[in-house]
């Protein structure tokens, strides 16, 4: 978290710089009257992945937290894309993108088994992590007040998880589970926005699943609270609280096992309205 401590004094700089002439205003925020918005920044988020390979060695499969027995950094600087297109009086479209790789060299702690071999302790290994997400989410707003912003809709969520030691890849969640046995994971959702000046737009949005289809047993939230202060026509600056959260039980000829991913914590980013 100290490497976001910079970026976020300097948000609080830029808003509070203008907030007596923001308050002052009697118009809204253009995040809720411009056909198109983007975003784009970067996530600092704390991550976590536990796996689990079901194997046929006998004994008990624990899940093995692949960032702290490997030795990742939990946080991490992501690049993140989001835009918003509205297409009518009620009815826009959401897209969000981002996606890290992680790479490290270390020694085993303890042995580990993946699927029909034994990975012993004291053994040097390269390894490495991926994820990928990709959301798009169709909504319709219920409210026509120009200070309010809040729907409900229906979307879709691509999401690739990889995870390797050495050159054998132990688990890939995007080809496996997204792709062969469900397509890309459906999911319902809802957004509440206010904007109490032309400066200011405060609120969040959820999407969440919980779904069996096929070889996938699991359920992910996708979380998001946060603000935007304009700081000139077409431009903003915005601080997010995201959570997503991924938790699944694959049955696949290819992979059988589980995978929780947990990804945590702030994002800012500079906005574009028109």
């Amino acid at each position: 978290m100290h490497r976001f401590s910079n970026v976020f004094v300097a948000f609080i700089c830029f808003a509070f710089f203008g907030i007596p002439d923001a308050f002052a205003e009697s118009e809204v925020h253009p995040f809720l009257t411009s056909k198109f918005v983007i975003q784009a920044g970067y996530y600092y988020p704390e991550e976590n992945l536990n796996l689990r390979v079901d194997g046929s060695l006998g004994g008990e499969n624990i899940e093995f937290d692949f960032d702290e027995q490997l030795g990742f950094s939990q946080e991490d600087d992501v690049f993140t894309l989001e835009m918003t297109w509205r297409f009518g009086e009620k009815w826009s479209l959401r897209m969000q993108h981002f996606q890290e790789n992680r790479r490290v060299s270390t020694v085993l702690k303890t042995d580990i088994e993946w699927a029909d071999r034994v990975l012993t302790a004291g053994s040097s290994v390269s390894a490495g992590s991926g994820h990928k997400l990709t959301r798009m989410f169709f909504g319709r707003a219920f409210d026509s007040s120009l200070q309010y912003d809040y729907g409900l809709g229906i979307g879709i969520h691509r999401i690739e998880i990889e995870a390797l030691i050495g050159e054998d890849i132990i688990i890939n969640f995007g080809e496996t589970a997204a792709v062969s046995a469900s397509g890309p994971l459906p999911n319902i959702g809802g957004w509440y926005y206010y904007s109490p000046s032309e400066k200011w737009y405060l609120g969040g949005r959820l999407d969440w699943f919980q779904v069996s289809v096929g070889d996938y047993a699991g359920g992910l939230v996708n979380f998001s609270a946060g603000a935007n202060y304009q700081l000139f026509k077409h431009v903003g600056i915005g601080l997010n609280y995201q959570i997503v959260s991924l938790n699944a039980d694959i049955k696949n000829s290819n992979w059988r096992g589980r995978v929780e991913s947990n990804f945590s914590g702030f994002s800012i980013n500079l906005s574009g309205n028109w």
